[in-house]
């Protein structure tokens, strides 16, 4: 038995070789510019005889299936591409730890130092400072200047308080690092704000970018939606004017429960049916399909196939399932 399609293969391979970028992406890679370049003045200054320093760290808040990963592992691709040279020579660098509600500060150091490449299991009677201070080692002689932590918020539920606080003071350890100091960047949903923010001294180290829901009220978030379906369209030489209109992209929103990340998807799948159909146009239909089978639905029926969806649709029920998949 063949276990790939290759047709949707190709297709999807066309369709996932562009990067779609956002207004908000933009606001990220400002945010981030500015940190790297705080980041590598200060090293040069310090690499000259000059006083030790704190790193930023980026804060990246948004719900979930918004885009936050996708951008930030776009933006860590762009980074280590840049090949910037630091003040000792070396290339910069940047790794991504994620996370799960599992992690203690001890699995948190040994998560970072596998990433790191550190090639054997941390000891076990090894305490806090010990930890860190091989992630700061082997984070310099690997030229890592950047850890992203992704999904951040779950290190920190179900914890005790003085548990949440050896965590924020390891998070803060890594940006004060007398030896090596580390940028980081935690992405996480709206909760990880009160976690990482409650923390003075790294409340005042930390800039945030915010990543929000679409609005389908927003006349600014349809045209965005239009600009992106149109592009991943031409990207599959395929029309998408006839379904050019509020009217569609509202419908398109609440199928995707509002997440960009999700629209993309449901964009993909649907782009996918119209062209190994031979069609020169997509439809209402082929989005229905790719939403239907998706959500494993009737075939027939979606928010893009009947009057007054919002009515017949849990736009609750559509999120859970799609966070499920």
């Amino acid at each position: 038995m063949k276990f790939v399609d290759d047709e949707r293969a190709a297709i999807l391979k066309k369709l996932a070789s562009v990067h779609y970028e956002f207004p908000r992406t933009r606001r990220l890679e400002r945010v981030f510019t500015h940190i790297v370049t705080d980041y590598l003045a200060r090293a040069g200054i310090r690499e000259q005889g000059g006083k030790r320093f704190e790193a930023f760290a980026l804060l990246l808040i948004g719900p979930s299936r918004v885009g936050k990963t996708a951008d930030l592992e776009q933006l860590s691709r762009e980074f280590n591409s840049a090949q910037i040279v630091l003040p000792d020579g070396r290339t910069a660098k940047m790794i991504k730890v994620t996370l799960s509600g599992l992690v203690t500060w001890k699995m948190l150091g040994s998560s970072t130092l596998t990433e790191l490449g550190f090639p054997i299991q941390v000891p076990q009677n090894a305490n806090q400072d010990v930890i860190w201070n091989l992630v700061a080692k082997h984070a310099q002689e690997h030229g890592v200047v950047c850890i992203h932590y992704d999904e951040c918020q779950h290190i920190f539920k179900d914890k005790s308080a003085e548990a949440q606080n050896i965590l924020i003071d390891s998070f803060k350890s890594l940006l004060k690092k007398p030896s090596w100091p580390l940028m980081l960047i935690f992405s996480g949903v709206e909760e990880l704000r009160e976690f990482i923010m409650r923390e003075e001294q790294l409340r005042f180290l930390v800039k945030t970018v915010t990543y929000d829901e679409i609005d389908p009220s927003s006349e600014e978030d349809l045209l965005e939606l239009n600009r992106l379906c149109f592009a991943y369209a031409d990207r599959v030489e395929v029309d998408f004017i006839d379904l050019s209109n509020s009217d569609f992209f509202r419908r398109l929103a609440f199928a995707c429960s509002n997440r960009w990340g999700l629209v993309i998807n449901l964009l993909f799948d649907a782009l996918v049916k119209a062209v190994s159909a031979k069609e020169a146009s997509i439809t209402s239909a082929h989005f229905c399909r790719a939403f239907t089978e998706a959500q494993e639905l009737n075939p027939r029926t979606s928010p893009f196939s009947i009057n007054e969806y919002e009515k017949y649709f849990d736009s609750e029920a559509i999120l859970s399932a799609w966070l499920s998949k």
